[in-house]
């Protein structure tokens, strides 16, 4: 019976989603060019506590490209799972923090993204601290060469839930803000502190999106040009 409330839960809330995504106004910055109906895969980098639109936007968008999600082991997880398998988006079950023991996870996300599919990650996920990168998405563009885009999401109105990554969900006739960055390389050879230091390029870069002024920038800048803020507290 558990098994089965919980495959439920994940087809109630891939319902529910599709409902609020109906609603929502998008404005929408790509400087990553994932709009080119040419492109090549790449990995999409999000906030846990902003996920939640994510799946949606890729049937939407992209169905032309295939999509698999990083999704942690336990029954959370599979939830995650099969909300996005309404989507049309496999799951490699494994942790972002854990890369030891995700390995598994991590070897079929490279063969995914070497074949050209969509990566999502979270990297804050599954358990925390929130707003931190974890090395598993660094790992997997380094193994693969495939880009990671830092995608920064903002809800104009949303409930704010009292969990480890304050998981946010947008309202009803919302408006979202989606700014997606320029990609970002992972050089093959590295050595630990150049490893640590492309985490935290990345890091920050995911924290900017944060601040809510920054996107509005983000938003009216010149395509050449992307407005620099100072780094928003965690």
């Amino acid at each position: 019976m558990a098994k089965i409330r919980i495959k439920s839960a994940g087809k109630i809330l891939a319902w529910f989603m599709r409902a609020i995504a109906s609603t929502v106004r998008w404005k929408i910055r790509d400087d990553a060019g994932v709009f080119d109906a040419n492109r090549l895969g790449c990995i999409w980098g999000f906030w846990h506590n902003r996920m939640f639109l994510f799946p949606w936007t890729h049937q939407e968008w992209f169905p032309n490209i295939d999509g698999t999600i990083l999704t942690s082991p336990s029954g959370d997880g599979q939830i995650i799972a099969d909300l996005c398998a309404s989507f049309g988006i496999e799951a490699a079950r494994g942790s972002s923090s854990k890369p030891e023991k995700g390995m598994s996870a991590l070897i079929t996300l490279a063969e995914k993204a070497r074949k050209g599919h969509e990566i999502g990650i979270t990297p804050d996920g599954p358990r925390g601290p929130v707003y931190r990168v974890q090395p598993g998405i660094i790992k997997l563009a380094q193994l693969t060469g495939v880009p990671i885009i830092p995608a920064h999401m903002h809800y104009s109105h949303a409930l704010h839930f009292k969990t480890w990554d304050k998981f946010m969900l947008p309202l009803p006739f919302s408006t979202i803000t989606l700014v997606l960055d320029p990609p970002l390389y992972i050089p093959r050879r590295m050595t630990e502190d150049e490893f640590e230091q492309k985490r935290l390029a990345l890091e920050s870069a995911m924290l900017r999106g944060n601040d809510p002024e920054y996107l509005q920038q983000r938003l009216s800048a010149p395509v050449s040009a992307t407005p620099k803020a100072p780094l928003p507290s965690r």
